[in-house]
C-alpha cells in the first residue's frame, strides 16, 4: 500500500520499465507488477550478480557501501519494522533525531491506544535496555567469529585461500550481516521481501 501502489498509479497506463535491484544470490523475486505495461527488469540477476559483485561495483565507482551498513543489516529504511533491536539502539546512537520521532509515532495516538515498534516492549523500555542489547549483539558476533575460524581451519588450504582472495567472502561485515540475520524473527520485511 505504501510503495506498489502509489508506483503504479504514478505511472498510470503509460509504458515503464522497472529496474528491480535484486542480485543473483538473493531468494526472492521481488515486486512483478500486474499491470501489462510494467515491465520487470532484474540487472543484477540477469548478469549473474551476487553480493560480493555489487559491493565491488559500489567500491570501484568510488560510491561504497552506505554508511548506515556498519550497524545495519538492511536498507537505509530507518523505521523498518523488522528491525533487530540492536539496530533500534544504534538508529538512538547514530541518529537521536529519527529515534525521538520513531518514539513520538510510537506516543501519539488519537484513540488512545499504544502502538510498539517491536513486540512487547516500546522503544524507551528497549532502550533502558541498551547495554544488554549491545552485550548480547557482540556476544552474537563473537561466537560467529569463532564458528567462522573453526570452518576455516577444518578446510583444506587451497579452500581457504580461494574464498579469502577469490571471493571477498572472508570478511567482518559478512560476520555481522550473518549476526544480524540470526537475530530475524521469522518474519521478513514485507516491502523488501515482496
Amino acid at each position: 500500500m505504501m510503495k506498489i501502489k502509489p508506483l503504479e498509479k504514478f505511472i498510470g497506463d503509460d509504458e515503464a520499465i522497472s529496474y528491480i535491484g535484486i542480485r543473483a544470490d538473493e531468494n526472492r523475486s521481488g515486486y512483478i507488477s500486474t499491470k501489462p505495461n510494467i515491465k520487470p527488469v532484474f540487472p543484477f540477476k540477469e548478469q549473474g550478480l551476487v553480493k560480493a559483485d555489487i559491493v565491488q561495483l559500489l567500491e570501484d565507482s568510488g560510491i561504497g557501501l552506505p554508511d548506515y551498513y556498519r550497524w545495519r543489516s538492511r536498507s537505509g529504511c530507518f523505521f523498518c519494522f523488522f528491525q533487530r533491536k540492536y539496530e533500534w539502539v544504534m538508529l538512538a546512537q547514530e541518529h537521536p533525531d529519527l529515534f525521538a520521532k520513531a518514539v513520538e509515532y510510537e506516543q501519539n495516538h488519537k484513540d488512545g491506544r499504544t502502538y510498539t515498534w517491536t513486540e512487547g516492549e516500546t522503544l524507551w523500555e528497549l532502550l533502558a535496555r541498551k547495554e544488554e542489547i549491545i552485550a548480547r549483539h557482540e556476544k552474537a558476533i563473537a561466537r560467529a567469529k569463532i564458528k567462522e575460524q573453526k570452518e576455516v581451519a577444518n578446510q583444506p588450504l587451497s579452500q581457504v585461500l580461494d574464498t579469502v582472495f577469490d571471493d571477498n567472502s572472508f570478511s567482518f561485515s559478512n560476520t555481522l550481516e550473518q549476526v544480524l540475520e540470526e537475530e530475524t524473527e521469522d518474519s521478513p520485511c514485507l516491502v523488501c521481501h515482496l
